[in-house]
């Protein structure tokens, strides 16, 4: 008598089995979810695993050992499964920049081009940020880097991050004497 395989044996309900599966081929799994989505963080990478292995328990039932090793099916399903994914971040980001891109209309026109004065008083505010205001808003406009990222590589936590990042630009836009509708609320920095 032939021992069921593990697809087989979560086709047929053996909760066991579904550890026993990810135990098998998790390592399987992580290695290609961190090929196929090179550049994602962390947490992109783990969500595409997780939605691998809900389809690989799905489809179990649909696994033929007749047709193919096991590992060949796992690592097919895993395949197609992270190319959907990959399609479908690329195009979350697509459409987030192109929705960032239709609610921002270009406020540039040639009355509003920054005169040598404006950049001169820029420069001069940013020389007045504080250091961890500075060093942020350095690394998000000449790195372009995420607010992840920043807080990464200045050990501080994202909210942090996030907090000063806005208190930065805020006191820019005011050096430029551009008025935003919470200017005067954020930070204390009116």
């Amino acid at each position: 008598m032939l021992v069921p395989t593990l697809l087989q044996q979560i086709a047929a309900g053996d909760q066991d089995a579904v550890a026993r599966c990810l135990d098998e081929y998790g390592g399987l799994v992580w290695g290609l979810a961190s090929k196929y989505l090179s550049g994602s963080d962390r947490s992109e990478i783990e969500d595409a695993v997780q939605e691998v292995f809900v389809s690989i328990w799905l489809s179990a039932a649909r696994y033929d050992p007749a047709k193919g090793g096991e590992p060949a099916f796992v690592a097919t399903i895993t395949h197609r499964r992270l190319n959907d994914h990959r399609r479908k971040s690329m195009t979350r980001r697509r459409d987030r920049a192109a929705f960032i891109e239709a609610k921002e209309p270009s406020r540039l026109n040639q009355t509003t081009l920054p005169t040598r004065q404006d950049l001169e008083g820029l420069g001069e505010e940013f020389a007045r940020l504080p250091e961890d205001e500075r060093t942020a808003l350095w690394m998000a406009v000449t790195r372009g880097l995420s607010h992840r990222e920043i807080a990464n590589g200045t050990n501080a936590p994202i909210g942090t991050v996030k907090s000063r990042l806005r208190r930065a630009v805020l006191r820019m836009q005011r050096a430029l004497g551009v008025e935003t509708p919470d200017s005067t609320s954020v930070g204390g920095v009116a």
